[in-house]
């Protein structure tokens, strides 16, 4: 298949975006763009004809920049030792990452990818494709996708995941959580780690086994269903929603905040902001 066909179907087919399109069509068509900021000279058919090599030379290596990863082919499975820090980026696809007691970092995968080593980082770089990863436990992972459903399980380290459009589902997450989602969902269940979560559009629900550290949950517009433990040692802090209810097993009082309500549950080892511009609220208890 042509390079452009290529592109266009991934277009068609949602796993890039119009954006994202126009830039690798430009790089194979459209590389330079000149206006000449002189007035036409007798020179001028020189310095457009130089200006012309000079793009044409860069084309190869502009193209292989762009659609190295576009294409498909057999899976294949590559593993690496772990590093201080495992980075992901993915302009389109679902992406999986599952922690477990293998000290190695395993990932499949279906198509062009790009893997830069160094001694403290492994990052690896896909287009589009679904991609499955396992790594250690307290493997640091920084997660970036700029569409696509992204799931993470079993982590006990530093998770930071950034995703323009897409779900985000978590599971058994501890130590920290840094999550930023522009359009889509977040879901996690068994979550202990500090968060730091903030949502464009979508809707978040928590179910949370602990609150440790300052956490702070920051929703623009969509519903929050929040799960507390009951026997938690937090205390509580919400901003109210200028349009939309809010609903919670746990006693709200005024805080000395215009448009926030407090609730301190045991004795507080943890704080949790939460702040929810338009939607509804639902604070649960987690009985054990």
């Amino acid at each position: 298949m042509e390079e452009r066909e290529r592109i266009l179907k991934l277009l068609e087919e949602g796993k890039i975006n119009a954006d994202e399109a126009a830039k690798l069509l430009n790089a194979l068509g459209e590389t330079y763009r000149w206006a000449p900021r002189h007035g036409p000279g007798p020179d001028l058919g020189k310095r457009i004809a130089r200006k012309v090599e000079l793009s044409l030379k860069g084309l190869p290596e502009m193209i292989e920049r762009n659609i190295w990863f576009a294409t498909k082919g057999a899976e294949k499975e590559l593993k690496f030792d772990p590093r201080e820090r495992f980075t992901v980026k993915a302009v389109a696809g679902d992406v999986r990452i599952t922690g477990d007691d293998e000290q190695s970092i395993r990932i499949k995968l279906q198509g062009g990818h790009k893997v830069n080593e160094t001694e403290n980082e492994l990052a690896i770089k896909v287009m589009s494709g679904d991609l499955d990863v396992k790594v250690p436990k307290s493997q640091k992972v920084v997660m970036k996708a700029a569409a696509g459903d992204v799931s993470v399980s079993n982590l006990d380290s530093e998770l930071t995941v950034r995703i323009g459009r897409g779900d985000l589902d978590l599971e058994n997450i501890a130590g920290k959580l840094s999550a930023g989602v522009g359009g889509g969902d977040l879901a996690g269940k068994d979550i202990s780690a500090e968060l730091n979560i903030k949502v464009g559009g979508g809707d978040i629900d928590l179910d949370l086994s602990a609150c440790r550290g300052v956490g702070r949950i920051e929703l623009g517009g969509g519903d929050i269903n929040l799960t507390i433990p009951e026997k938690a040692n937090v205390e509580l802090t919400i901003h109210k929603p200028k349009y939309g209810d809010i609903s919670s097993d746990f006693d709200l009082e005024p805080s000395d905040e215009e448009d926030e309500l407090k609730a301190v549950i045991g004795k507080p080892e943890a704080k949790l902001y939460v702040k929810l511009k338009r939607g509804d609220l639902n604070i649960r208890k987690r009985r054990i």
